[in-house]
């Protein structure tokens, strides 16, 4: 199991980083995803490195006009 921290450019509300969970949940290999709702820019996504890669959460963040950089992992 791999985890990385993600900064994303846009503050992001509670309700907002619920939604981007659940979307990311709703692949069987992204094992959790966790934020703090003090830390509105701050998502750790835990992932089967086997089948997910960082590039590829990047991807499905931006594709919702989101600006994502990867600060550890």
């Amino acid at each position: 199991m791999h985890a990385v921290n993600l900064y994303i450019g846009e503050s992001q509300s509670e309700n907002s980083f619920q939604s981007l969970k659940n979307e990311l949940m709703t692949d069987s290999h992204v094992v959790n995803v966790a934020f703090n709702s003090k830390m509105p820019h701050d998502m750790l996504v835990e992932y089967d490195e086997a089948y997910v890669s960082p590039s590829s959460i990047l991807s499905h963040l931006e594709a919702h006009g989101l600006h994502v950089d990867v600060t550890g992992g």
